[in-house]
């Protein structure tokens, strides 16, 4: 018997098929990334998947191969405005009291670096108190969520002695949402007469004892 009969054939190596799938998401990005600029323009309900398509070359049937419907879209470009929030985190989960008014910071800075998302968000908040919007649910439980997590980090300030005389973590929560969102939109209108990061960095030098913001 030739030696060579009975040595085992070394199994072939698994095809990677990587390509396609790169191919899709990097299509579902480029979706994406055309549906924020359309509806932070002209908000969900005016922007259209003609309009998104027409950006990148699609038909709005290519849109929905990807995408099951427009809602699902919407959901997309939303959850990418959630992950790019993350990156002023870093990661990280274990913020020292005094570290939270620069945490904030860090994000107001990256928001000023992407203000289709921060228009977006202006005009989908205001969209969604409208009967039926999509969106609805959405900025609701953003909303409680938002305050509820200030309303935590800023009670951890407190605990620590780092809120100023007469300001407590439900006033310091309530107070920094409000601000923020409020001057986001004054920013988007006047973007060289306001600075969303300075007047956050004021705000909480007013209502915190940390020094170094």
């Amino acid at each position: 018997m030739d030696a060579r009969e009975d040595t085992p054939t070394a199994a072939p190596a698994p095809t990677r098929r990587r390509g396609p799938y790169r191919k899709t998401e990097a299509r579902r990005k480029e979706i994406v990334a055309a549906a924020l600029e359309v509806f932070s323009t002209s908000g969900y309900r005016a922007g259209s998947l003609r309009e998104i398509g027409g950006l990148i070359g699609f038909e709005p049937s290519s849109i929905l191969h990807h995408f099951p419907s427009k809602e699902a879209l919407l959901e997309a470009v939303l959850e990418y405005k959630e992950d790019s929030d993350l990156q002023a985190r870093d990661g990280r989960t274990d913020f020292a009291p005094a570290e939270i008014p620069a945490l904030l910071l860090r994000l107001a800075e990256l928001n000023e670096q992407v203000p289709g998302a921060i228009s977006l968000y202006a005009i989908m908040s205001a969209e969604s108190a409208t009967p039926d919007h999509p969106s609805g649910e959405y900025f609701r439980v953003r909303t409680e969520r938002t305050r509820r997590d200030f309303r935590t980090m800023f009670q951890s300030l407190a605990d620590a002695g780092l809120l100023a005389p007469g300001v407590d973590a439900e006033y310091a929560a309530i107070s920094t949402f409000a601000i923020w969102d409020g001057i986001q939109v004054h920013w988007l209108i006047e973007p060289d007469a306001v600075s969303v990061t300075d007047t956050l960095r004021a705000h909480l030098r007013m209502i915190t004892r940390v020094t170094d913001i």
